[in-house]
């Protein structure tokens, strides 16, 4: 008999190649018409656009499992930014870009207490590999706060780079969510696969039966009932989906075409919010210099991020900015498309565990873990190892 995974997402698709793998028949039901839920790329006019600026982070344990470097073909940011205020700076990493150390102590983004709150925190980062077993109270704030960072470099650096990460400015989230992100960025690369980032749910579905335009309307123990009334029984069911009550972070952000710019160093750019309150957009960067397939030959892919808390930036001004911020001319980049993911982000714990039973049924999600690339594989496999840890024990003991 078929254990039924509901929902193709990361979560859905890692729980059920972990079944698979161990010898189990699986059937994966899906709403949409694709795999993959929140990761997905379109094809826009040659480019290929994610849906929402998502990066995969090589030192995430759950990742390198399923994902070994040979077989996804992956291209790495620069360990840094560009910060563009009254004065554009840059920060980089002085471990992986020695040539860009003196631009970094030169550009006066830090005090000489930011320094010592950097190095405190780079030490502090060294012993985290995965998520935490158990979640902290304590909040982002009060964590950067401790640290000792100047009003200044928060608003310059922190909240703009973390604000995109999290897609809250404000950084209302988990302490540990922020040591966790920071030392994943730390240990290993922010990079983007060759053929934009679905290549990560296609590697996953390999090999796996998947029925696509699938919603389900009711889910018991042993069996799924559909929308148009057809029955699918199960010897077990994962469902991925989050409960209604969960809380989103949502995210906006234009894509445009345009010439290569000068400057092609793979690297982020940020809006310094402590010289530019009022900046239009967040967060921008190039994909195509990270990973050349992302546009056109001779072209380049701009992404602008939003700012997350207020109203949306006009199409013109965003233009603007993109003009000052990669030194090409307004005329010459081409809106190619505005992508809003209103449910891009769960409300979650920071924690490396889950209670995967419920009433008979299994459930996985980042929601339940932590609400990254890593949060939702981790939970799929442990849902999966649920699963079969009870199957083992029938029928000599019942499911939760």
């Amino acid at each position: 008999m078929t254990v039924l995974v509901i929902g193709a997402g990361l979560s859905g698709l890692a729980a059920a190649r972990t079944l698979q793998r161990t010898g189990q028949e699986v059937l994966v039901l899906e709403k949409a018409a694709q795999i993959g839920g929140r990761v997905q790329t379109l094809e826009v006019d040659g480019y290929r656009v994610d849906k929402g600026f998502q990066v995969l982070l090589t030192a995430y344990q759950e990742a390198a499992a399923v994902w070994p470097e040979h077989e996804i073909n992956l291209f790495p940011f620069a360990s840094g930014a560009i910060i563009h205020g009254r004065e554009v700076k840059q920060l980089f990493d002085p471990l992986r870009h020695p040539s860009k150390m003196w631009r970094t102590v030169s550009s006066k983004l830090f005090t000489t207490r930011d320094v010592k709150s950097l190095v405190s925190l780079r030490l502090g980062l060294q012993g985290i590999c995965g998520l935490p077993e158990r979640a902290s109270t304590e909040q982002a704030p009060e964590f950067l706060a401790r640290l000792g960072f100047s009003e200044r470099f928060t608003n310059a650096f922190l909240r703009p780079f973390l604000g995109g990460v999290f897609l809250d400015e404000s950084l209302s989230v988990p302490a540990d969510a922020v040591r966790f992100v920071l030392a994943m960025f730390a240990r290993g690369e922010a990079s983007l696969p060759a053929q934009g980032i679905s290549a990560l749910p296609e590697h996953l579905s390999q090999g796996l039966r998947i029925r696509c335009n699938c919603t389900v309307a009711e889910v018991e123990p042993t069996k799924v009932i559909l929308n148009d009334g057809e029955v699918v029984h199960g010897k077990a069911i994962i469902d991925t989906r989050p409960p209604v009550s969960t809380s989103w972070q949502s995210t906006k952000m234009m894509a445009f075409g345009s010439p290569i710019p000068h400057d092609t160093t793979p690297v982020l750019h940020l809006a310094n919010l402590h010289d530019q309150p009022d900046a239009p957009i967040l967060h921008a960067c190039a994909p195509s210099l990270v990973a050349p397939n992302y546009a056109p030959p001779d072209r380049a892919l701009l992404y602008a991020t939003l700012r997350t808390d207020r109203p949306s930036a006009s199409l013109k001004d965003v233009r603007r900015t993109l003009s000052n911020w990669f030194g090409l001319s307004e005329e010459h980049i081409e809106h190619l498309t505005t992508i809003e993911v209103r449910q891009a982000l769960p409300e979650s714990p920071c924690r490396a565990s889950q209670d995967a039973r419920e009433h008979g049924i299994y459930r996985s999600g980042d929601w339940t873990t932590h609400a990254s690339i890593e949060g939702a594989l981790r939970s799929g496999r442990i849902a999966a190892e649920s699963v079969l840890q009870d199957l083992e024990t029938k029928p000599n003991a019942k499911t939760a």
